[in-house]
């Protein structure tokens, strides 16, 4: 293909064509992906054969190629045999310090991730960083966020806002609507009461609650209205999942938490029964709510195999913008015996999140950004890798990577999937994801809101 620079590919499509102008995010005038298989995102098989017309940042026409609109002015450009699916979403990306965030954002664009959200944030890495994307003074994914994680007294985070009273977090969260910021975080040391007058407030306001939770059970949330949950494994599933019996005995096997046990895995993975009535009951409840769930596998992973140098070089912290510790905080004073029965009791995390699927669960995929060892990029593809292990189809991970991250997000009208009409965020593959999920790392280009970008030339920004 001919290079045209500077011309009417040229306020974008400099990285597939190898031009050199900075990168922009406004969409280019109209071209045409041809020759395409086609994964849609919305669960139907891929398509051969397929042409994806995107105009002015959006779909404006796929399907068949023979079929497609040929106006002599639109840039045809032959994809033959490659794969397109739509714009990868993680739900659970916390940003670094404004320093870090150029590299960051364009290296989640390198991985393919058109757009992240913030669970929690303070306003440099929150509304001021979606501000300064909004206004172009930075390049990445689309970016939603919440404001600072509420918590109960005592929290482990110095950044979050503690509340007693009902009174003070009903205060909160009104005045972090006033700030503007996209969802409310609650987190694990929040009591249930306060976290349903935390829900109805939001609520009210319009806002959705996410929650990373522990002195509330995902059970008590649920039925409190709660939008969203994150992680599985010790950070918030394990109490909340096991038979009424002995729920008492697990009762503070969460974390982060000063009294959690690591010495009680062999207990849980004992204790756990997916048939129990407790089980089923929260199932039934997330499914029949719509409550999104990430289960972040892939920090539990990190976190049950901190000490394993095979496992830190798997996710390529060099990555990263930031370094990042060896061996895993979060593990590190873990006995020996603890990290052995933490990584047996593992499977029975992956196989709970399996079943949670086949039950209707809204499975979404977050990686806990900016935590030790989730690179960006790498933490999420090894989330999908994970995904398929606990035995859920290739082709359902890739509708939880997209379809259902917009769904969880509000934004299913417009993002998640390829149709006439949504934003034009698009992922060319060399390899087959459905044949391969590791593939879905195989990136030729990336489409995000129509604008042409080349993964090797993000990277290169960041040398």
């Amino acid at each position: 293909m001919r290079v045209k620079c500077p011309g009417r590919l040229a306020v974008i499509g400099w990285a597939f064509l190898g031009c050199t102008e900075p990168v922009g995010s406004a969409p280019q005038e109209p071209f045409a992906l041809t020759g395409l298989i086609v994964f849609d995102g919305t669960g139907a098989p891929q398509r051969t054969g397929q042409t994806i017309v995107v105009d002015n940042g959006l779909v404006a026409y796929v399907g068949p190629d023979e079929s497609a609109p040929r106006p002599d002015d639109i840039e045809r450009i032959n994809l033959q045999g490659k794969f397109a699916v739509p714009g990868f979403i993680d739900v659970h990306a916390h940003m670094p310090a404004p320093e870090h965030q150029p590299s960051v954002l364009s290296t989640l664009l390198a991985f393919g991730i058109t757009t992240a959200r913030s669970t929690a944030a303070v306003p440099a890495t929150g509304t001021e960083l979606r501000a300064r994307l909004e206004r172009e003074e930075l390049h990445g994914p689309r970016f939603l966020t919440a404001g600072r994680l509420i918590d109960g007294p005592d929290s482990p985070w110095g950044f979050a806002v503690e509340v007693a009273t009902e009174e003070e977090v009903r205060a909160e969260v009104a005045r972090q609507w006033e700030d503007g910021v996209d969802f409310i975080k609650l987190y694990t040391q929040i009591p249930p009461q306060l976290v349903a007058a935390a829900i109805e407030e939001a609520h009210a306001r319009g806002l959705k609650v996410i929650g990373h939770l522990g002195r509330t059970t995902w059970g008590e949330a649920a039925a409190f209205g709660i939008d969203a949950l994150t992680h599985s494994f010790v950070y918030g599933f394990a109490h909340s999942a096991v038979p009424a019996p002995v729920a008492n005995q697990f009762a503070e096997f969460f974390q982060p938490n000063p009294a959690f046990d690591p010495a009680l895995f062999d207990d849980w993975d004992a204790a756990m029964d997916f048939d129990a009535e407790r089980f089923a009951q929260l199932a039934g409840q997330l499914a029949v709510r719509r409550i999104a769930l990430d289960p972040n596998l892939v920090l539990a992973e990190a976190t049950a195999w901190g000490d394993d140098p095979d496992v830190f070089a798997r996710l390529e912290t060099h990555l990263d913008a930031v370094p990042h510790p060896f061996p895993h905080p979060y593990s590190s004073q873990w006995s020996a015996a603890d990290r052995e029965a933490a990584r047996a009791a593992f499977p029975r995390f992956l196989d709970a999140i399996r079943i949670l699927h086949e039950r209707g669960v809204l499975l979404t995929v977050g990686t806990d950004l900016q935590n030790p060892w989730m690179t960006p990029g790498v933490s999420f593809h090894r989330e999908l890798q994970l995904l398929v292990e606990a035995g859920i189809p290739a082709i359902d991970v890739l509708v939880i990577a997209t379809r259902n991250g917009a769904e969880s997000l509000g934004i299913l009208e417009e993002a998640g999937t390829i149709e006439v009409g949504k934003i034009a965020d698009i992922i060319v593959l060399d390899d087959d994801p459905l044949a391969d999920i590791g593939n879905t790392r195989a990136i030729y280009r990336v489409v995000r809101q129509g604008t042409l970008l080349e993964p090797e030339r993000l990277l290169t920004q960041n040398d």
